[in-house]
Parts: C-alpha cells; structure tokens; sequence
C-alpha cells in the first residue's frame, strides 16, 4: 500500500486516491515505523527532507506536536531499541 501511496514529491499521500494531500504529522509517523523495519531508508531520507521546507499554512505548522513527530522522524534514538 506504502508504493501506491508514495508521491515522487518525496511524501506519502494521505490516501491512494488522494495524492495531493499530505500531512507531516502523518509521515512522521510512518518514517518511525519504516525505520523500526528497516525498510524503505531513501524514503526516510526523502520525506525528512520535504517536510524542512514543506508549510500546510494551517494550525498544524504550528502544533507542538508535529515538531516532536519530526523530531522522532529525524532522531528515533531509543524509539528503535530493541528491548
């Protein structure tokens, strides 16, 4: 599902038939999971880098929670330890 979602912007879109749309909350979440699997690093690398520059213009730019997604995005540290 991941491959049909993937935009060559450097992104996941929010659903297939949905391309445009995009959250960075979102891909966050999914580069941690991706990162947990060792899978898809290029992609990791690539939404990490739209999301620096990338602004919705919405209330989500601005919500704390979203930088602490990119940060876990960016530096998953302890997230990916195993147990």
């Amino acid at each position: 599902m991941l491959d049909h979602m993937w935009q060559r912007e450097g992104y996941f879109a929010r659903e297939p038939y949905l391309p445009q749309m995009c959250f960075a909350f979102t891909n966050y979440g999914v580069s941690v999971g991706l990162q947990a699997a060792d899978a898809m690093p290029e992609r990791v690398d690539a939404l990490n880098a739209y999301f620096e520059t990338y602004r919705s213009g919405d209330e989500y730019d601005r919500n704390a929670i979203t930088h602490v997604m990119a940060c876990s995005s960016h530096f998953p540290g302890l997230l990916l330890r195993s147990l």
